[in-house]
């Protein structure tokens, strides 16, 4: 008997519906819906335990960069600028001495110098491919040969007593005021923002890892649920094994992350301890010294004292409760840095004292007298009070330092492993997803 195409066709259509029919009634099962949930739940747990992983590595780096590049790089401009303002306050002052600056000025001076140019080769070598801090370096570096050529020149002709000298250390120290040092302090704030940046990023919280884990973990209980209603079985332990490697992954991250956090929390505090409030201070403090020594150099009858008295509110203003040292107070945590910080400000009070008893010696015509209350070793002098301020700031600026590293080192801490143990528990979960369905579509065969 012959077929026409037409009637072959029209046997074979009911035969591809009956096997859609087939396919179709095989999802309406128990197993069909358990095989589909099997590759949901799979995907979810993997999912999710990516997003982790790569969450939790993006935190672990952005912490590591934070110790061992931003920081780091951040204290290198840090001792930069105030290795650059100390050169100057204290040639100023050496100044002063007349003829021969004595030997401990030259030294601290060449000490000053030696790690600025220290400094400047380090940040650059730190600051890798970030092409703007390379160009404040690049312009540092310019400078600086023309800043201690004018003043060995002045030095020179200071040493032969001529006033000649007097013009070069003005141009050398207006040199350096108004053009290094606002170059360094420009370096300084872009650090400060790139570590602020860093540590917004390193204590976020990871949204999308959380709530895939919560999508995942919704699925499993979903999943246990129905098994439930269809076998009337209260346990399925490689569902249960998943539900558990979720939930520890889940305590695990909710753990370290308000942990480390916290951590970062205090690290940032103390780093801008540093950045927005003592290391202003401590320019503020050298730049007052240098222009209060101009003032004498120039004898122009405190024609400066304006500037000097900038610097000094910029320091501390309203009896320490503003400026730097105002700010420092606000930024301590604890006893010791707020102590340590009181210290200085009851040091600038010192300061102040003495310098106003220079005034008025200088004011009243006793040039040779003020002079000596500005360089001589007597306890109330204006170099022995502006040392005890400069070693007050200084040991202020060290235990923030130490502060910053333990607190550093504490969120390192807890996110160790974090990467690693969030795909392990990723994958056990997946293993019992895979495990736990085929336990039960083993008993439909």
């Amino acid at each position: 008997m012959q077929l026409s195409l037409q009637t072959i066709g029209t046997r074979r259509a009911p035969s591809g519906q009956a096997v859609w029919r087939v396919r179709r009634y095989d999802w309406d099962t128990t197993p069909g819906i358990l095989r589909v949930a099997r590759i949901v739940l799979v995907l979810g747990v993997l999912l999710a335990g990516g997003v982790g992983v790569y969450a939790a590595l993006a935190r672990v780096n952005t912490t590591r960069d934070i110790a061992e590049h931003l920081e780091p790089l951040s204290t290198t401009v840090t001792t930069l600028y105030r290795s650059l303002a100390d050169a100057d306050a204290t040639v100023a002052a050496g100044y002063l001495s007349g003829g021969v600056e004595p030997t401990e000025i030259q030294t601290r001076y060449e000490r000053d110098l030696a790690a600025a140019t220290a400094s400047l080769a380090q940040a650059g070598t730190q600051a890798g491919g970030e092409q703007l801090t390379a160009k404040r370096i690049a312009d540092i570096t310019t400078q600086l040969p023309t800043y201690t050529g004018l003043v060995e020149r002045a030095r020179a002709n200071n040493r032969q007593g001529f006033v000649v000298g007097v013009s070069y250390l003005r141009r050398a120290s207006k040199l350096m005021q108004d053009s290094i040092l606002p170059e360094a302090a420009e370096l300084q704030q872009r650090q400060a923002a790139r570590l602020d940046d860093a540590y917004r990023r390193a204590g976020s919280v990871p949204v999308v890892a959380l709530a895939a884990c919560g999508v995942s973990l919704a699925g499993l209980v979903w999943a246990q649920v129905f098994l439930l209603q269809r076998t009337h079985r209260v346990f399925n332990v490689g569902l249960v094994l998943a539900s558990v490697a979720v939930i520890a992954g889940l305590v695990w991250w909710t753990v370290a992350g308000v942990a480390s956090a916290g951590s970062l929390v205090g690290a940032l505090g103390h780093s801008r301890s540093v950045s927005d409030a003592l290391a202003p201070a401590q320019i503020a403090a050298l730049q007052a010294r240098a222009f209060e020594s101009l003032e004498l150099v120039d004898r122009n009858g405190g024609a400066i004292e304006p500037d000097f008295e900038a610097r000094m509110q910029r320091l501390a203003r309203n009896n320490g409760t503003g400026g730097a040292l105002g700010a420092a107070q606000h930024f301590a945590t604890d006893r010791q840095g707020k102590a340590l910080v009181q210290a200085a400000i009851d040091a600038t009070r010192g300061y102040a004292a003495a310098h106003r008893v220079l005034r008025r010696l200088d004011d009243a015509g006793e040039y040779p007298q003020a002079v000596d209350a500005a360089v001589n070793s007597h306890p109330a002098s204006a170099a022995t009070t502006f040392d005890r301020l400069d070693a007050a700031l200084k040991s202020a600026v060290e235990y923030e330092h130490g502060a910053f590293e333990k607190d550093i080192e504490h969120a390192r801490g807890w996110l160790t492993g974090l990467p690693a143990g969030t795909g392990m528990l990723a994958l056990v979960a997946a293993v019992g997803v895979v495990l736990g369905v085929r336990q039960r579509l083993e008993e439909y065969r």
